[in-house]
């Protein structure tokens, strides 16, 4: 089945693996989330509130902060060059790599699962997204959660989304435009952090947690993903032409 981009309104919850998100849906969910810097409001599964951990002015003072790309794998390589950078980060290749297209945006993802990627959060599928017209690495997802792990401990995930979060302020990021538990929507969801290089190269991680459907139907888990964009406002997908 291939990848395909579910619109950021609805959860990638309680789908298949092909569900996970892929270029731009997050952008625009950020991009449209407001700019205050208050949580979301009051929840058990709420990431936490607070300045991130570390020294006082950490974000200020750290080296400017690079996105470059998911450990060894590097926007602008091809797909063999991404399968070498799997197998040195994970001991992870052949068969056991998957590859899937997306009809629609007309991308290419290398997708494998990392069983202990992030301390706590549990099993993790990593996309790693080739863009329709290059053939190259434009995008890194990484999911936790929903469909890779329906049994994942909210409170073990809410804790690695504060642990992310706390990294990424003291990584250098820009403060303009910088985004901290932001609700998106109903406020299922919500923009962790959203923070850009100087080249405009982002990190976006955002935490959903669908509301109970009724008393009768247990709540689907809730997800966590990372992604690591390159050009946020120009992902590298099929468009139809103006004039068609």
């Amino acid at each position: 089945m291939p990848f395909h981009r579910p619109a950021f309104g609805r959860p990638a919850l309680g789908l298949s693996l092909a569900a996970l998100a892929l270029a731009g849906i997050l952008t625009g969910a950020a991009q449209a989330a407001t700019t205050d810097r208050n949580p979301a409001p009051a929840a058990q599964t709420a990431p936490a509130t607070g300045p991130a951990t570390g020294p006082a002015g950490a974000a200020e003072t750290a080296p400017a902060a690079k996105v470059t790309g998911f450990r060894s794998a590097r926007f602008g390589m091809t797909g063999d060059e991404v399968a070498k950078a799997i197998a040195k980060d994970f001991k992870i290749e052949g068969k056991d790599i998957r590859r899937e297209t997306n009809a629609t945006e007309r991308t290419t993802s290398l997708i494998v699962k990392v069983d202990d990627l992030q301390t706590g959060a549990g099993p993790a599928v990593v996309a790693y997204i080739l863009g329709h017209s290059t053939q190259k690495l434009f995008q890194i997802n990484i999911m936790w959660g929903g469909a890779v792990n329906p049994k994942v401990d909210p409170n073990a995930l809410v804790g690695a989304a504060n642990a992310l979060r706390n990294y990424f302020v003291a990584q250098g990021y820009r403060q303009e435009g910088m985004l901290l538990n932001a609700p998106v929507g109903d406020g299922s969801q919500v923009v962790v952090f959203r923070g850009t290089d100087s080249q405009g190269r982002m990190s976006l991680l955002t935490l959903a947690v669908p509301p109970k459907p009724s008393d009768d139907t247990p709540a689907l888990p809730p997800s966590l993903q990372l992604s690591y964009i390159e050009k946020p406002n120009e992902p590298d997908v099929f468009k139809i032409e103006k004039g068609f």
